[in-house]
């Protein structure tokens, strides 16, 4: 079995466990000299079907820390969403890491279906065989994000994220209020959601730069 990491951004985060984002980055070389293909995984995601996919720590096999239920292949890579079983130690100890960061990728298990190629170099897949998307501290592939550890239910999770990375309670709350204000002020939700992460960004630079 081969591994391919991506590594992810907690942009939110709280006690459900709930987490999705892409899991295997498509059109772009890894740091391992693969580069998979959109539509790669499509037969082994068919012959799956609704079974959920295992969601693994590290790659161990010995330490499942959940299952991801739903998935889909997206021009950016596998996108997939599922639940962190709180109620397993090793889940608890995933989710702590998470939000310390000291996880930072997400990696799935496969290997290569079909006659090898290659391109200037890079190994090309354009077929494969899945069989676990893991947490992992080291990624290998720079071309996927993790989008949601849970939703933000109001500024205060906003607030704790900015408190997670050690921004003072004050300055925390301000952007936080400012971002959660933008989202809710605007009547398209696609829109306010890209005003709140420019916001959130733009927020985040200030204030670790001491602005």
């Amino acid at each position: 079995m081969e591994y391919a990491a991506s590594p992810f951004e907690i942009k939110q985060l709280n006690d459900a466990g709930q987490i999705e984002g892409i899991a295997a980055g498509y059109g772009n070389v890894d740091h391992g000299g693969d580069k998979m293909l959109f539509g790669s995984l499509a037969k082994t995601l068919a012959q799956r079907g609704s079974r959920p996919l295992p969601m693994l720590l590290h790659h161990d096999l010995k330490r499942p820390v959940g299952a991801w239920r739903e998935w889909q292949e997206r021009p950016e890579g596998l996108w997939v969403k599922g639940d962190l079983t709180l109620a397993t130690r090793d889940a608890q100890e995933a989710h702590a890491l998470a939000k310390s960061g000291a996880l930072t990728g997400i990696s799935i298990g496969w290997k290569p279906t079909g006659s090898p190629k290659y391109d200037n170099g890079a190994r090309i897949i354009d077929a494969a065989e899945l069989f676990e998307a893991s947490l992992v501290t080291v990624p290998m592939n720079d071309n996927a994000r993790v989008s949601a550890i849970k939703s933000i239910g109001g500024p205060r999770d906003i607030e704790e994220l900015f408190r997670q990375a050690g921004v003072s309670g004050r300055k925390a709350k301000g952007a936080a209020t400012a971002a959660w204000r933008t989202f809710n002020e605007s009547n398209d939700e696609d829109e306010a959601e890209a005003h709140a992460a420019a916001l959130l960004r733009e927020s985040a630079a200030r204030i670790l730069k001491g602005l």
